[in-house]
């Protein structure tokens, strides 16, 4: 339960800020795109939490939508925020590095640190 709490602490996180720089640098980085939520700590998600998105920009920005169940409620949270690859699946999402493994022809997306699974629209 806490690391379910911590990893949405960490969804939450990303709902701060962004950046409307254009960087074409980021154009083939794996990481661009939509990604839903999957699963938690091999765990897959409700249909509810599943619901929650991640939009990676080439601007190093995102655009999150978190659903979260909330007695028999479903609710959004939205918000923003800036990423940059640091290297060697190596990013950051608003100053804290995570580590990070894409598979299936960059279609899934492993945060390690937190063992959180999305996968891309």
């Amino acid at each position: 339960m806490y690391k379910y709490v911590l990893t949405i602490c960490a969804i939450v996180a990303l709902l701060s800020c962004s950046s409307d720089d254009e960087n074409s640098s980021n154009v083939n980085d794996p990481i661009l795109g939509k990604w839903n939520l999957f699963s938690i700590d091999n765990v897959e998600q409700p249909d509810c939490e599943k619901m929650s998105t991640i939009e990676f920009k080439t601007n190093n920005s995102t655009v999150s939508e978190t659903f979260q169940t909330v007695n028999t409620d479903c609710i959004k949270i939205e918000g923003t925020n800036t990423w940059e690859n640091k290297g060697e699946s190596l990013y950051t999402f608003n100053n804290i590095e995570s580590q990070i493994e894409f598979s299936d022809d960059n279609t899934t997306m492993k945060i390690l640190n937190g063992n959180t699974v999305y996968k891309k629209q």
